[in-house]
């Protein structure tokens, strides 16, 4: 049975849209949300990169994945990982790995927070891409095409705009004055997805290598003051298909008598050191 306090790590982070775009909680931008839509991805760049990836979940979790498969709703994968973390899980409780192909929207050699909304589509902030992401130069421009979005925003819809020219606290306020209108919120919801869509096409061909440089190199570099590597990295995905089920020890011998997991192969482990050494096996021999 799934513990409560991982009921409540998921609930917690799965965020309405409404709420998520307009918090911003630090001063400027490092928070501005956007979109990893797969509607928006297939249209900037129309050739996915598709590769074998892992997922870390519970028994609960793997049912939910089936019905995932092929769907456009994405969700959060490794290349890498400790076997803590196999055993313990990140958003869920873990002990299952599910081995799958998938078209990666984003990777990244440490966890770059990727938040889905209530529909499935992630989102990540702006200082994950700059900073975890390794935009810096590459985008530096693009902040400004993103506070004009906001300053548009902002100027369309706000009834006094009293707190400008400070965007950050004028665009909360916004979110603040539309919080029972609900349908002003979804017109500026939408004129905000379209600007990030126009802005993404702007910047695609560095955006195409940020969001998708790592999944060819796939190798964790130690932290330059610590010396110490990430827990594990993360990868983006949808339209994903499962191939394996990968059991750990916890739950292993609970599936000795069985020849499938919910239709799919499995393999039981004895040691989650093992598991976590054929997925780096398996990662290497990726070849995109």
């Amino acid at each position: 049975m799934k513990r409560f306090k991982h009921y409540l790590k998921e609930v917690a982070w799965t965020e309405s849209l409404s709420t998520m775009i307009f918090d911003l909680p630090r001063a400027g931008l490092v928070d501005l949300k956007i979109p990893l839509s797969p509607a928006i991805f297939k249209r900037v760049w129309p050739e996915p990169v598709r590769s074998r990836v892992f997922h870390v979940t519970d028994f609960t979790g793997v049912g939910k994945l089936k019905k995932m498969q092929g769907k456009k709703k994405s969700i959060s994968a490794f290349y890498n990982i400790t076997p803590s973390e196999i055993s313990y899980g990140i958003k869920t409780e873990g002990g299952y790995v599910v081995e799958m192909d998938a078209d990666v929207l984003a990777a990244a050699p440490d966890d770059i927070s990727s938040q889905p909304d209530k529909t499935g589509r992630r989102w990540l902030t702006w200082d994950s891409i700059y900073g975890t992401m390794g935009g810096g130069s590459k985008i530096k421009k693009m902040e400004k095409d993103l506070s004009e979005l906001l300053m548009d925003l902002i100027m369309k819809y706000a009834d006094d705009p009293k707190y400008m020219p400070n965007i950050n606290k004028s665009w909360i306020a916004l979110g603040k004055e539309y919080k029972s209108d609900g349908k002003g919120k979804s017109l500026i919801i939408k004129d905000y997805i379209d600007g990030m869509e126009k802005i993404m096409k702007k910047y695609s061909k560095p955006l195409r290598s940020i969001f998708t440089d790592y999944a060819k190199d796939r190798k964790q570099k130690p932290d330059p003051d610590s010396g110490d590597f990430a827990l594990w990295d993360e990868v983006v995905v949808n339209n994903f298909k499962i191939v394996k089920i990968h059991v750990g020890p916890e739950f292993a011998p609970d599936f000795e008598d069985d020849d499938d997991i919910d239709g799919f192969p499995f393999q039981g482990w004895d040691d989650e050191g093992d598991l976590a050494d054929y997925i780096t096996r398996t990662v290497q021999k990726i070849k995109l």
